[in-house]
């Protein structure tokens, strides 16, 4: 594969392109195989593995290992093959982070002796780290390996917020490094990182230069079944301090299965100014609408934004719940937000709107013989903070309701699960993630970078030989 070809299929990957978008998501995961399809591989074969490795880590210890024993099984797969695994993944966004306090955590879950690598890449001379391939070359069959942070090199996150120009610049470096992974150390990769859902190189890029490319078994697992079934969600509930879910819940509403969002947070104060602009009225944010150093700032643009989204809804019969008050900053039950205040949680009047309002449409599907499948996402407060915690604590308690009273239950990652574990159960509801993005962005209409990659290399579409790739 030249330049050229490898600039053509990453434009697809990385931007919009028709012939992969108009294909349902279905399609591309059924393309892709598992790790066990992989067993034909010889002993001694080298196998990157894309890992989530982004956990939090204290005094150089591992606080939360639920990512590192999502991964494991398929690392010891690996391992009892006889393979190689290079697991590589980012941590954070500071590039010094290091994944190093990783290696025990990994060691721990997979029972063997995991060897770090702390500098793999040569960056500046587009080319894998010399003493690090021949380490890997020259180590016993099964031995796993752990490289250092992804991040910590710039060709990581080069595709980020790119344009079309800035792709034809950056692309030559991209190719130069892939293809030297691909010569020098292995044409096969493993994804078993269900939260990296941005474009990055290392799981974006990377699959277009490999003879083989295939899902770990978590995220096989996570990816085939269960977001299979939470695509089919009637109803959303979106919250939390991320503007940006906008666009995920944008694309939810273009694909046409959901029936009914309830919202909170920075997206129900973006949609409840916007209803109110499009009746002729305003509603005042508070420091959400005046001061733009505020994390839960609303810009004018994403106000437009939620009022082309109300609009839609309104056109396709889509339901909007909104908050009917609030608890601001100082504690005060508010339907109105003053100036110079801050809504921090949803107020009782709403805790009752969104418990009642989930129950009769439950109910509604059950006399329907409808199927009814619910996605929450984010939380509804600043809930580690008691005085704002009382709208996502209610909210976690009328999952377990719904979930009993026969609605299938999903909760995405992130705060969400993190919510459900501090005031309830996992097992109080059907599924719940261990990442957030990733299944939002995979409710929406648009496909993930890496799903792209990998169904382009498993369908033979990218252009040149095994050879001369």
């Amino acid at each position: 594969m030249d330049l050229q070809s490898f600039t053509k299929h990453l434009r697809a990957v990385v931007f919009a392109d028709p012939a992969l978008d108009r294909r349902p998501l279905e399609d591309l995961l059924d393309a892709i195989p598992g790790v066990a399809d992989l067993t034909d591989m010889p002993a001694g074969t080298a196998v990157l593995v894309r890992a989530d490795l982004d956990t939090s880590v204290k005094d150089g210890k591992v606080k939360d290992t639920a990512r590192i024993e999502a991964c494991a099984p398929t690392i010891a797969f690996c391992c009892e093959m006889g393979w190689k695994p290079v697991v590589f993944g980012h941590i954070g966004r500071d590039r010094a982070n290091s994944t190093r306090p990783i290696r025990d955590a990994m060691q721990k879950q997979i029972e063997r002796k995991v060897v770090f690598i702390e500098d793999w890449l040569d960056e500046e001379g587009g080319r894998l780290n010399g003493a690090f391939v021949a380490k890997v070359a020259a180590a016993e069959a099964g031995t796993p390996f752990l490289l250092e942070n992804t991040r910590k090199y710039a060709i990581e996150t080069a595709l980020w917020g790119i344009d079309e120009a800035g792709l034809a610049g950056v692309a030559p470096r991209l190719y130069a490094i892939a293809r030297d992974m691909r010569h020098r150390l292995t044409a096969v990769e493993i994804n078993e990182a269900i939260a990296a859902s941005n474009t990055d190189f290392s799981s974006s890029v990377v699959p277009l230069f490999m003879d083989r490319t295939a899902f770990g078994s978590y995220i096989a697992e996570e990816l085939k079944t269960s977001v299979r079934e939470v695509r089919k969600a009637d109803c959303v509930v979106f919250s939390g301090l991320k503007i940006d879910k906008l666009d995920a819940l944008e694309g939810i509403v273009e694909r046409g299965a959901v029936k009914m969002i309830i919202a909170g947070g920075s997206i129900a104060m973006a949609l409840i100014k916007a209803r109110a602009q499009l009746e002729g009225r305003d509603f005042f944010l508070g420091l959400a609408e005046t001061d733009p150093a505020q994390k839960a700032y609303i810009p004018a643009k994403r106000t437009e934004q939620a009022q082309r989204l109300i609009t839609r809804c309104r056109d396709s019969g889509i339901a909007v719940v909104l908050p009917a008050d609030f608890v601001l900053e100082n504690g005060v039950v508010s339907g109105l937000i003053p100036e110079g205040h801050a809504q921090m949680d949803i107020g009782p009047e709403t805790r009752s709107l969104f418990a009642e309002t989930l129950k009769a449409y439950a109910r509604k599907r059950r006399q329907a013989s409808e199927p009814c499948i619910l996605f929450y996402n984010g939380v509804l407060g600043k809930f580690e903070e008691p005085a704002f915690a009382e709208g996502t604590k209610a909210f976690v308690g009328l999952l377990k309701e719904l979930k009993d009273a026969g609605v299938a239950v999903y909760v995405g990652g992130g705060e969400g699960r993190k919510a459900l574990e501090t005031y309830g159960r996992i097992e109080d509801v059907t599924h719940a993630f261990t990442c957030g993005g990733t299944i939002l962005k995979s409710l929406t209409n648009r496909h993930i970078a890496f799903l792209k990659a990998m169904y382009l290399q498993n369908r033979g579409l990218i252009d040149g030989s095994d050879d001369d790739r």
